[in-house]
């Protein structure tokens, strides 16, 4: 590991809110493994998991949605433990970790397009709140919008010890609790549970197996690329495979099955008209609003570090760009149609996204080997291989999504990694016959 990046004054109150964007965490702010899961899984115990798992319900029978989601969530859960053992290894967050790859201004360009693909997320988890809400029309839909927004922006500020960590422990619950009584009511619509398993989709073969897999994979790969953002704070390997396993299987599949019981049960269009349909609108929107304050927060705190490495702000500056950029895209989702648009943003963020995790996770474990002797001071301004990488992978995705019509290789983090391995070659020779990293 190298040295601090940016040795600053601890104790001060600024620093405490900026919550170590720009600097390693110190061993005196590491947190518990059941305090970092709880606001991990408050990524996945979320409105917008539930909608997915839903949307799966409504294009696919039961034993094939799960396969579904077990498919994309094992595939982001290997990406979120590489990049979890990054952060926990070096205290960095994603911002800091990237400077590896792409050099120390090279890392502008991944954190930006994180920053920007988060702030999309951010905006439409807002949007499936307010679809949620009742009376809605273009007027009430804008305020809702707003009114959330600050009070995602406010908790958000507060960072992971004063405000993540003790909403994760309230909201998680309250949402588990909501889709359960939610999908009691389900079953009992359909008339059982086997009604549900053998239920036909309403939307049945409008969408591709691999289709769903790519978006699912597409979904969650932000997620899986900003864990380093908690698991900086970690304590031990353990807690970074523990944590993982609880939001990637435990709150993403799970809620995903979920979800797709409530899809196939009822087949309502969207998730209002669904709880409206077996009475369960009020506690949706209590449960739900509380919910999503924790993912939001996790959604604008991850943005938000991105944007301080982006572009050198403070993370509380940057909090409010990404904050306003959210209330905007959460006002346009819901306006369009929450599931369509929600749906046609993940599609398009499955061809430059990938390829940011792969470039790291292969420079960091394969070309590196995990050891940086000249620190972050001594790393390359921009390190041109992993910038040529990037375009490359991209240019190679979107070719493949819209000429060749693939739906799911170019959502996978292969494409930027082998193109990265492939112009390093020199480098991995010369660190390869060098000694091996030192935990």
């Amino acid at each position: 590991m190298s040295s601090d990046p940016g040795a600053q004054a601890e104790g001060s109150l600024a620093e405490a809110v900026d919550d170590y964007s720009l600097r390693r965490v110190p061993e005196s702010a590491t947190q518990r493994g059941w305090d970092i899961a709880l606001v991990r899984m408050g990524f996945t115990v979320s409105a917008s998991d539930l909608l997915f798992g839903y949307t799966i319900g409504l294009y696919f029978a039961f034993w094939s949605a799960i396969g579904v989601a077990l498919a994309y969530s094992a595939i982001i859960a290997v990406v979120s433990i590489l990049m979890g053992f990054i952060g926990l290894r070096e205290r960095t967050s994603f911002a800091l970790s990237s400077r590896f790859a792409f050099g120390r201004e090279g890392s502008r360009l991944p954190s930006l397009v994180i920053a920007l693909v988060i702030a999309g997320f951010y905006g439409y988890i807002l949007g499936i709140t307010v679809d949620v809400f009742p009376g809605l029309n273009s007027v009430t839909e804008l305020v809702y919008s707003l009114v959330l927004g600050v009070i995602f922006l406010a908790i958000a500020g507060l960072g992971f010890e004063r405000g993540l960590k003790w909403v994760g422990r309230i909201g998680v619950p309250v949402m588990v609790l909501l889709v359960l009584v939610a999908d009691i009511a389900a079953i009992g619509h359909a008339g059982g549970f086997g009604a549900i398993v053998n239920a036909e989709p309403k939307q049945a073969g409008k969408l591709a197996l691999a289709s769903i897999i790519g978006l699912g994979v597409a979904k969650w790969m932000g997620g899986a690329t900003v864990t380093p953002d908690l698991m900086r704070f970690g304590r031990s390997g353990k807690a970074v495979i523990g944590t993982t396993l609880a939001e990637f299987i435990v709150g993403n599949f799970g809620f995903n099955f979920l979800g797709l019981v409530l899809g196939l049960g009822l087949g309502a269009s969207d998730l209002g008209k669904a709880f409206g349909l077996i009475g369960v609108t009020g506690l949706a929107t209590v449960a739900i609003l509380l919910q999503t304050v924790t993912v939001e927060m996790n959604e604008l705190y991850a943005a938000s570090l991105a944007v301080s490495n982006a572009i050198g702000l403070k993370r509380l500056t940057t909090s409010i760009i990404v904050g306003v950029i959210g209330i905007a895209v959460g006002y346009y989702g819901v306006s369009q149609g929450i599931i369509s648009s929600f749906l046609t943003f993940i599609g398009y963020v499955g061809y430059a996204l990938p390829a940011i995790p792969s470039i790291m996770i292969a420079d960091y474990f394969i070309v590196r080997r995990m050891h940086y002797p000249e620190g972050f001071e001594g790393l390359d301004a921009v390190n041109w291989r992993a910038i040529i990488a990037f375009v490359v992978a991209v240019a190679a995705s979107v070719w493949l999504g819209l000429a060749a019509g693939d739906v799911l290789w170019h959502s996978l983090p292969l494409i930027g990694g082998i193109v990265y391995l492939v112009l390093s070659l020199p480098q991995m020779s010369e660190s390869w016959r060098g000694e091996p990293a030192t935990a």
